[in-house]
């Protein structure tokens, strides 16, 4: 599973943070990516559901499958390598992340930020 980092959950509710705000979403989870495949995007436009994954697109940037945007983080597309570089690391420091979609926030914020700051 390839978590997307736009989840937050503050007091028992997801929220999606794609949006310019706080969007209360019913989070749907894949642990299989094969699942993924055969999913028909058009079953979830409820804006309530959201599927809890990450694709890449032509660029190679990640993207919501969901609402079909890429996944931005202080105006900055994330690069598919820089996400499973950044996923694997909090992995190999934390194996409990693997389902931590604030963890990777942080992790790209933090990063960004260092970046930004060179």
């Amino acid at each position: 599973m390839q978590p997307c980092p736009m989840h937050r959950e503050l007091e028992n509710v997801t929220y999606c943070l794609l949006e310019d705000e706080f969007e209360m979403i019913l989070l749907i989870s894949f642990f299989d990516p094969e699942e993924l495949k055969g999913i028909k995007i058009e079953e979830f436009e409820n804006a309530s559901f959201c599927l809890n994954a990450v694709n890449s697109d032509d660029e190679e940037h990640i993207f919501c499958p969901t609402k079909q945007q890429k996944i931005k983080i202080r105006d900055r597309p994330i690069h598919k390598k820089i996400y499973e570089n950044t996923r694997e690391v909090l992995l190999f420091m934390d194996p409990d992340a693997m389902g931590c979609p604030e963890c990777l926030y942080k992790a790209f914020v933090a990063m960004i930020k260092s970046v930004e700051e060179m």
